[in-house]
């Protein structure tokens, strides 16, 4: 006789439950999905004891008789009928695992009324046998009532964490669902505490109500979804929400491509905050990886990161306020408890709208973030190559104008660039199509002083120079256009064992850089050529730099990089160190043309402090 055999069907089902319901958040996920996929536009979930009781209710299309009978079957389904569905799927369920997992792992109460039954009805299910079934008066949607989750599977309920911890995961899922469904109100209660709650009246509406309206000052708005500033940066990445056909999933393609288009505006250890919802074709995706249906794969990730990366990365490198941290004064931060709706507008807050918020705070998204393109700094066609302002502000009522004359800089000067312009002693205006910039002078030997539109902004002058030369070097290192110049006095360096392993290990890129190094002795090095860059440090202490860069570095590209920071970073101006109204003006000049304002590292080059807020601050306002 053979030992293989068919397992009970009570035994099968609490094996497919092990699989889809691996917690209370995991139940309380499959469930939502259910009611979201029956159309329904209000969704109430009720739980208590870490999720082991719950109670679950929606508006949706509801079940008849047979249907409820069928539901708590395995792999009985509306969503798809044959294998061709399965590859185009428009809904979040498709197995026809959940209610019957969770039924063989709980008592269950179902009670679903459809729109036009005049009556509706209502089973109970005790560890996957029915126990009960009759017609009942409601309303139309359907109502789950599940207890004592895992009563039967002891070593599962033993493995339940706290009911804390059990809570936040519930959260957590919910939170997912109602970014994903801002159409749809959802409304968790947790032991008789409101916890989250949702309008279902927009995306923004939704984004006030479980952040904050803070929150949504800070972001700005994508193809994809929704990006955070600077101000919303977080230690971990549990603030970025990915969801694909408004399915919640994790998809390590999408968080990569985010991160990277972050790339240099984020400090290290920092992550965004981000809302990402792409649209695709159903068929490009596989969803039926995973019992959870988390985890999805594209069919074709480059394309998906390229357009992801490609869209951050421009939208944060051509909006200059989007990167610039803002002194705002405390006490007049907006929050829901000192927000003063007019008398005409009061709702109730389930009816709430973005834009009644709006009016009361005149809350100019625009202006916050709008920084395009065409409002760069822009070079004035001259009969010389060299670098000229398009200046159209006069100094003030002396009608006294700036000099648009060409002035080739000396070398002695603080900067040695090929480009320079000449400016008045006076302080004078940059100018372009919509902002005017006025530098002001320096503060503390460090800080330049900018006024723009009514607004303070302060730069840091080492940041801003450093930006400077890391896209000026990498822009050369690409082009192969590293210049390098020999030196009349060789410089001698010293190096430890471990030095020296890694500057023969890595020497083809110091040449690259345009470093020429020979050995001397064992120990000893000596540089003779070195790039062609204004520094404002010795190259003996950029070499020991960059050493100490690479030494922590593998790839390439991270050697490279390393490389590239390191040489910016010591070649800039200092801080401490007096700097002339026209090298001030030529630093923002030089910045305004890239358009990049965070420093290699990610810290913000700039800080603003708008004049309501200065106002605030003296008690005008």
């Amino acid at each position: 006789m053979g030992i293989i055999k068919i397992l009970d069907e009570s035994l099968s089902n609490m094996i497919a439950a092990g699989e889809v319901v691996e917690n209370p958040a995991s139940l309380i996920k499959e469930l939502l999905e259910n009611s979201l996929d029956a159309d329904s536009k209000y969704i109430k979930i009720d739980v208590k004891n870490g999720g082991k009781n719950i109670k679950f209710t929606d508006d949706g299309k509801g079940m008849s008789r047979e249907d409820l009978l069928l539901c708590i079957e395995r792999h009985a389904t509306s969503k798809i009928s044959s294998k061709e569905d399965l590859f185009n799927l428009n809904t979040y369920g498709f197995r026809g695992e959940a209610l019957s997992s969770i039924a063989a792992v709980s008592k269950m109460t179902i009670a679903t009324k459809r729109k036009d039954d005049s009556f509706g009805h209502s089973i109970n299910v005790i560890a996957g046998k029915i126990t009960n079934l009759k017609e009942l008066q409601k309303g139309t949607g359907t109502e789950i009532e599940i207890n004592n989750l895992f009563f039967n599977t002891p070593a599962r309920l033993k493995f339940l964490r706290k009911d804390t911890t059990e809570n936040t995961k519930i959260k957590e899922i919910v939170l997912q669902e109602a970014l994903a469904n801002p159409n749809v109100s959802i409304t968790l209660i947790i032991d008789a505490k409101e916890t989250i709650r949702t309008s279902g009246t927009g995306f923004e509406n939704t984004i006030i109500e479980i952040f904050g309206i803070s929150t949504l000052k800070n972001l700005k708005q994508v193809e994809f979804g929704y990006i955070g500033n600077l101000s919303l940066t977080r230690s971990t990445k549990d603030f970025i929400f990915t969801f694909v056909n408004n399915r919640p999933v994790k998809a390590k393609i999408i968080e990569e491509a985010l991160i990277d288009g972050y790339y240099t505006h984020l400090m290290k250890g920092k992550y965004p905050f981000a809302i990402i919802n792409l649209k695709v074709d159903p068929k490009t995706i596989d969803v039926n990886v995973h019992p959870s249906k988390k985890i999805i794969k594209f069919s074709d990730e480059n394309k998906i990161y390229h357009e992801i990366y490609s869209i951050i990365e421009s939208q944060l490198n051509f909006d200059k306020n989007f990167n610039m941290p803002t002194f705002e004064v405390k006490k007049d931060d907006f929050n829901f408890e000192n927000i003063n709706i007019s008398k005409e507008i009061k709702k109730p807050f389930e009816n709430f709208e973005i834009n009644d918020i709006k009016r009361e705070l005149e809350i100019k998204k625009d202006d916050f973030f709008d920084f395009p393109l065409e409002n760069k700094f822009t070079p004035a066609k001259s009969e010389s190559p060299t670098l000229q302002l398009d200046i159209s502000e006069k100094i003030n009522s002396t009608d006294k104008t700036i000099d648009k004359t060409s002035l080739k800089t000396d070398t002695a000067d603080t900067f040695t660039e090929s480009e320079s312009t000449v400016f008045s002693d006076e302080i004078v205006y940059f100018a372009n199509s919509r902002n005017h910039l006025k530098v002001i002078g320096q503060f503390s030997n460090s800080f330049i002083l900018v006024e723009e539109n009514n607004e303070l902004i302060i730069y840091d002058q080492h940041i801003v120079h450093e930006r400077i030369l890391y896209e000026k070097l990498k822009q050369e290192y690409a082009q192969h256009r590293v210049a390098s110049q020999a030196l009349l006095v060789p410089i001698k360096v010293s190096l430890t064992l471990k030095q020296v392993e890694v500057l023969k290990e890595k020497l083809n890129f110091f040449e690259d850089f345009g470093f020429e190094i020979d050995q001397f002795t064992d120990m000893d090095f000596l540089i003779r050529s070195v790039p062609t860059l204004d520094n404002k440090d010795s190259f003996e202490n950029i070499f020991f730099e960059i050493l100490e860069g690479i030494s922590k570095t593998n790839s390439k590209n991270e050697v490279i990089e390393s490389m590239i920071i390191s040489m910016s970073c010591r070649g800039a101006v200092k801080a401490n160190e007096k700097l002339s109204i026209p090298e001030m003006e030529k630093l923002i000049l030089e910045l305004h043309k890239i358009g990049r304002f965070t420093c290699p590292h990610g810290r913000p080059i700039t800080f603003k402090i708008s004049l309501l807020d200065m106002e605030k601050g003296f008690k005008r306002k």
